[in-house]
């Protein structure tokens, strides 16, 4: 599935969403696959309802997937937006490519 093209009003909500540091490492972590919220947090050192706030805005920009677990909640990168370069990991935005380590 190919993410329509945005036009720069729709891409700078975009693009200022993804301005704190803490989102890229997240979508930079969720490249290993499907985390709950603990996981992302143990890995990233930070605390929960910091990761919590900013894995929701990044659901609702569409770039995470979320599901139940009994108590848990697994985020994982959409599939619409990730995408792989040759060696250069990527997320597809619509507007543009945004490179992730």
């Amino acid at each position: 599935m190919k993410l329509p093209v945005l036009t720069v009003d729709q891409c700078a909500p975009v693009l200022r969403a993804l301005a704190e540091p803490i989102r890229l490492k997240i979508i930079s972590t969720l490249r290993e696959g499907p985390m709950s919220v603990n996981e992302v947090t143990a890995r990233l050192d930070v605390k929960q309802y910091q990761a919590s706030r900013h894995l929701m805005a990044l659901h609702e920009l569409g770039v995470l997937t979320r599901q139940r677990a009994g108590k848990r909640v697994i985020y994982g990168l959409s599939e619409q937006v990730r995408r792989d370069l040759g060696d250069v990991p990527t997320v597809e935005l619509g507007c543009c490519r945004v490179a992730v380590e």
